[in-house]
């Protein structure tokens, strides 16, 4: 399982690092750290627009999207 650390980044780009990382390798389990609601949210849209399912939770005060491949 591959992590991406999208923590502290800006819309759009935390989105279009994991598109990428799910367009180069789209069999990959990936797990993405992300510090905002609104981050979350729109990875596990476009998890949903894959066709890819997830599950969010916590690690510490952050929350981690396991997207699976």
């Amino acid at each position: 399982m591959k992590e991406i650390d999208v923590r502290g980044l800006s819309c759009p780009e935390p989105v279009l690092i994991v598109m990428d990382e799910m367009d180069a390798d789209p069999g990959q389990d990936l797990a993405v750290l992300a510090d905002a609601a609104h981050t979350r949210d729109n990875i596990v849209k476009l998890a949903g627009e894959y066709k890819r399912d997830c599950r969010v939770g916590m690690r510490g005060m952050d929350f981690e999207i396991i997207i699976q491949g």
